[in-house]
């Protein structure tokens, strides 16, 4: 019998342990990932809670792996969201194995770690002239937030992460040129004047674009940009049911552009280059579904002879 510590599996203690160790050197070393470390720690947590809620072999084994998936789905998750748990741990634990600690990776092999389609969050063109037409004069706050909306789909749908952490020096010579937080690729876009116009109505501090970082802690920057995009998501809500649309969030700027750059017959390689995406099968993701008429039209079409 493995010794146990607090009525929990010393091997469980020294895992816990090890992944804690973990995420807090990509919280350190890595500020640049801090949503990613913020993700292993979300994972950290539910991986313990399971571990604490069951009686298990003392063994990071595959049916534990097997286990933990069966217990997230027990507790309402989709598949996605339990292999969004699966994916961080798994990389957590390919990490663990570079240190030179013991970790088979192949034990996710029965566990489901992939994406599945979704429906796509993508907005009509004709939604997004609503927006930008809608007169918010008497609402400074909500015309504030409507407008960082419409820079991040200006920018080819820029993520609200890599808008907030916009600074000055990544403006030269009539060009945005930033690296995405996300993945590390450097992007670069020609300033038109309705980006411009944003940008001049809202300067920023400490040498950010906007205002919504103001600290030059890293920590305390970070907290800014999570409690900024929370209060963002919050006032696109209000602000859809204020001009009677359908409720939009932060990111489906991104998907509405890759849509109706699609939809203007631009190439897919132009919109996957555009959107700093490693391939096209990425892009692919963000493209809303053609409509069913579209199908229909394009089948009488084909069969038409």
């Amino acid at each position: 019998m493995k010794e146990k510590r607090n009525g929990k599996c010393q091997l469980h203690y020294n895992l816990r342990e090890e992944l804690t160790n973990l995420v807090q050197t990509c919280m350190d070393e890595y500020p640049r990932k801090r949503s990613t470390a913020v993700n292993y720690r979300s994972t950290l947590t539910s991986f313990c809670h399971f571990l604490d809620q069951n009686d298990e072999p003392c063994q990071l084994s595959r049916r534990l792996i097997v286990r933990y998936e069966y217990w997230l789905r027990s507790r309402g998750l989709l598949r996605n969201s339990t292999s969004f748990y699966m994916r961080n741990l798994r990389s957590m634990c390919h990490m663990l194995k570079e240190k030179g600690i013991q970790c088979d990776i192949g034990i996710f092999s029965d566990v489901y770690t992939g994406v599945d389609k979704t429906r796509k969050r993508a907005m009509a063109e004709q939604t997004i002239r609503i927006i930008k037409s809608a007169d918010l004069s008497s609402e400074p706050t909500l015309a504030y937030w409507r407008d960082l909306f419409l820079f991040s789909f200006y920018c080819r749908g820029m993520s609200f992460v890599d808008v907030a952490y916009l600074r000055e020096n990544n403006v030269r010579n009539g060009y945005i040129r930033y690296q995405r937080r996300k993945t590390g690729q450097i992007i670069e876009i020609r300033i038109e004047q309705c980006m411009q116009e944003i940008i001049s109505r809202y300067p920023g501090k400490q040498g950010y674009i906007f205002p919504i970082i103001t600290s030059v802690n890293l920590d305390r920057a970070y907290y800014q940009y999570r409690s900024g995009i929370c209060t963002f998501n919050k006032m696109l809500k209000i602000l859809a049911d204020r001009l009677g649309i359908p409720p939009f969030s932060s990111y489906m700027s991104r998907h509405t552009w890759a849509t109706i750059a699609r939809d203007k017959q631009i190439p897919i390689s132009i919109i996957s280059e555009s959107m700093g995406h490693s391939s096209e099968k990425v892009t692919q993701i963000y493209l809303a579904s053609f409509n069913q008429q579209t199908l229909d039209d394009a089948n009488k079409f084909v069969i038409d002879i």
